[in-house]
């Protein structure tokens, strides 16, 4: 399956990212751990395929 993880930061526009995953629980911990990395002050997840 893939996910679209949205992140959102103060001030820009939001970055999107696609991973491929087999679980809605595996793509948000994914979204947590690279939260730091686009500095992100929330994330969205969505099942896509």
């Amino acid at each position: 399956m893939l996910a679209r993880i949205v992140y959102y930061r103060e001030n820009t526009l939001p970055e999107e990212l696609v991973v491929a995953v087999n679980s809605i629980e595996k793509a948000e911990k994914i979204a947590r751990e690279k939260m730091g990395e686009f500095k992100a002050v929330d994330f969205e997840v969505e099942m896509i395929a």
